[in-house]
């Protein structure tokens, strides 16, 4: 009697040879632990953990935190780093797919940048389109990074400019501006801890994207990060995607300021 065996289309096994490529895509789009990528991956603990090594001394993941386990053991998480395109492994026709995207931002980024009627999430949406288009055609481990940066751009370079208030006004008047231009239903939020209180944006989901944590969550994170970077420098910065929510759920990047002493912020977008 034969045995057939099924894979689920969620976590497909890897082929043989591909281990190391498919951890890098995993981690490019949020963390996981040692256990997770074998559970995900359907390959043997210690094999992961051979690639997980060896990832960490070429300095292209990193150790982003724990996580709790069975029995209260903790568990290391593992991401990988950003702006890594000279690292990572690519295609010699990426460049030219890359340079085709570009020129799609530079045109739309001029018609962004003047006032108009038209909402600017259904103008990004559009350029997202191109983007996936284009992507199709280049190396996977590299997706999550490329859409960030031009998340980061057009945060940066234009939606950043409407605004000049302090923190809390700034954010505040984000969070309108993506609900305004139908980017995101995503809410300001102040949290109770009483010594080191967050900001968070918490959404549900931005771009009708069908799930959260998918590459345009990676695109949103970045807007974010642009506009906190035109706005004050490198005082911010924002973490790794983390869950939030059992029923409906969102997703959290916290933001944090740079420097060693100050008072901790969190941002969570979806």
């Amino acid at each position: 009697m034969i045995k057939l065996e099924t894979a689920s289309s969620k976590h497909p096994h890897v082929k043989k040879g591909r281990v190391r490529e498919n951890i890098i895509n995993q981690l490019s789009q949020q963390p996981y632990s040692l256990t997770d990528l074998s559970r995900i991956l359907k390959v043997s603990k210690p094999t992961i953990s051979y690639h997980l090594t060896n990832l960490i001394k070429d300095s292209i993941i990193e150790i982003s935190g724990t996580k709790s386990g069975r029995g209260g053991f903790r568990s290391k998480l593992y991401v990988l780093k950003h702006n890594l395109d000279s690292t990572l492994p690519s295609s010699s026709s990426d460049s030219h797919y890359l340079d085709l995207l570009s020129g799609i931002f530079e045109s739309n980024k001029l018609e962004w940048s003047v006032e108009k009627n038209n909402k600017l999430g259904k103008d990004i949406q559009l350029f997202l389109f191109h983007v996936f288009r284009l992507l199709r055609n280049v190396t996977k481990t590299r997706h999550h990074d490329i859409l960030r940066n031009y998340g980061k751009r057009v945060g940066k370079e234009v939606i950043a400019k409407k605004f000049n208030s302090n923190l809390k006004d700034n954010l505040n008047g984000l969070s309108e501006f993506f609900e305004e231009n139908e980017i995101g239903n995503i809410k300001t939020i102040l949290s109770v801890e009483k010594y080191h209180p967050q900001y968070k944006f918490q959404c549900l989901g931005c771009f009708q994207a069908r799930e959260n944590g998918g590459p345009v969550c990676n695109f949103t994170k970045g807007m974010i990060e642009g506009f906190l970077e035109y706005n004050y420098g490198d005082r911010y910065e924002i973490g790794e995607r983390q869950k939030d929510g059992t029923l409906y759920e969102s997703c959290v990047f916290p933001m944090r300021r740079t420097k060693k002493r100050g008072r901790a912020e969190a941002i969570n977008i979806g």
